[in-house]
């Protein structure tokens, strides 16, 4: 193994990830549901959570309980995509952290804690105003507060993203900390996390993103 394979090893063992599993629609059809779902609780165990593997705003998301619930929950992913994500539930803090890039390279803003109020930080919960309470920064312990950061920038650097990201991560109870996705077209509402974050930082979207501007300009000259 080389150096650079050895390098991207290290890297994916350092982003630890809710165990999954990806399940086309074709699956079902060749194998017969039931005996899809019963391998998938085998596997996984319960709770899990089911998601499209494309798309955003959590559309299809769904936290499933009870191996009866899941043929429904399936049908519902299946309605926005051809294939879904089964992952591991991880009960713990949903922290989003946006990254941000400067002349210094990419840096981590403080974290925003997202804390649903119907305890799933779905579509609902993501764009109804007053259903979800946010924390910046979160309120993590500081070995954890500085784990996340690391991921967000780690992620950031190694899918080659630039100007701007957003990482969501869950920090269990234990303090593990659980990388979730990224996004690199962050939501900018009033109700997205980024314009929290840079509040926090002590800076403003307008500000931020007049900058990132001017940096594309420059790559472009």
């Amino acid at each position: 193994m080389g150096q650079a394979d050895r390098q991207g090893a290290r890297r994916r063992r350092e982003f630890g990830t809710p165990d999954w599993i990806v399940l086309p629609h074709s699956t079902f059809r060749e194998l017969g549901a039931q005996t899809v779902l019963d391998a998938m609780v085998e596997r996984l165990g319960l709770p899990l959570i089911l998601k499209p593997d494309q798309g955003g705003s959590a559309l299809g998301a769904q936290v499933v309980r009870d191996a009866a619930d899941l043929p429904a929950a399936m049908v519902g992913c299946f309605a926005y995509g051809d294939t879904v994500l089964a992952e591991q539930y991880i009960e713990g803090t949903e922290v989003a952290v946006t990254v941000v890039e400067g002349a210094d390279g990419p840096r981590a803003l403080p974290a925003v804690e997202i804390v649903p109020e119907s305890g799933i930080y779905d579509y609902t919960a993501r764009y109804t105003a007053g259903l979800t309470d946010f924390f910046t920064p979160a309120r993590l312990e500081a070995d954890a507060e500085k784990a996340v950061g690391e991921l967000a920038v780690g992620a950031h650097r190694l899918l080659g993203l630039r100007d701007i990201s957003r990482t969501d991560a869950i920090v269990a109870a234990d303090g593990s900390v659980h990388f979730l996705e990224v996004n690199c077209s962050p939501g900018l509402t009033e109700t997205s996390t980024v314009p929290m974050a840079l509040e926090a930082a002590g800076t403003s979207l307008g500000a931020v993103f007049g900058e990132l501007v001017e940096r594309a300009t420059a790559r472009a000259d």
